[in-house]
């Protein structure tokens, strides 16, 4: 099978008329893989190449959470090709900091990390912070997240600057029901937390449930999110009520 990679190469002029002209064209859904190129190919020169080397659909949340989780075996297909150097933004940072009381196992841990709890089949981005007692399990933990005393984080994509308060658990119950508001979306049990959200103290969040950027600890009605439920701020509640 073979799949677009999202990678073009186009000549501006024809690029910008061809765009022009599907930005006019009733029920385009204005989209390259189901527009564009398909008109494209009728009305000029269209090439592809075969690219055999690695790549991966990300574009779903469980196929994000595996690419990351791939990159934790014993030899990652991406990762150490000496002739397919990954070349992307590095943060400075200083050298992640592993305490005597901390346990990491089979996880990627970036600069800048502190780790004084449990780390297990997990990637921490840069200045992520755990800190002793708990526990990060099966998850991606984004830049400058810090993971309090008691918490527990399973099979969760936490994004940047997120806070999660003492005694919470991200990520429990065998209760694997679909995201109500996203059912296609999340299915596997995986949890997302949203950028700079903040997790009260003693917070319980269940599987496949959704906590959007920005949440506060006013935001929570309840100290238990059960699996499938979505948390917004009451602000962004209550413009859509309007």
């Amino acid at each position: 099978d073979l799949a677009s990679m999202g990678v073009y190469l186009f000549k501006k002029d024809v690029l910008q008329k061809l765009l022009e002209e599907d930005a006019h064209t009733s029920g385009s859904r204005h989209d390259f893989g189901r527009n564009v190129i398909p008109k494209m190919a009728i009305k000029n020169k269209v090439s592809a190449y075969k690219f055999d080397g690695y790549w991966r659909d990300v574009g779903t949340v469980q196929a994000y959470w595996e690419v990351n989780m791939e990159l934790l075996e014993w030899s990652p297909p991406l990762l150490f090709d000496v002739n397919w150097p990954v070349r992307t933004q590095e943060e400075e940072g200083p050298p992640a900091i592993i305490t005597e009381k901390a346990n990491v196992i089979n996880s990627m841990i970036s600069n800048g990390c502190i780790i004084e709890g449990r780390v297990e089949h997990s990637v921490l981005s840069p200045g992520v912070t755990v800190i002793e007692g708990a526990v990060v399990k099966d998850s991606i933990i984004m830049s400058h997240s810090i993971i309090s005393s008691n918490s527990v984080v399973d099979r969760s994509i936490i994004d940047k600057e997120v806070v999660v308060e003492t005694d919470c658990r991200i990520g429990f119950s065998d209760d694997f029901r679909p995201n109500r508001l996203q059912p296609k979306a999340l299915t596997s049990g995986i949890t997302i937390v949203g950028k700079k959200a903040q997790i009260p103290a003693g917070t319980k969040i269940g599987r496949n449930c959704v906590i959007h950027c920005g949440v506060t600890k006013d935001d929570f009605s309840s100290p238990e999110i059960p699996s499938g439920e979505t948390i917004e701020p009451k602000r962004r509640r209550h413009a859509q009520k309007e």
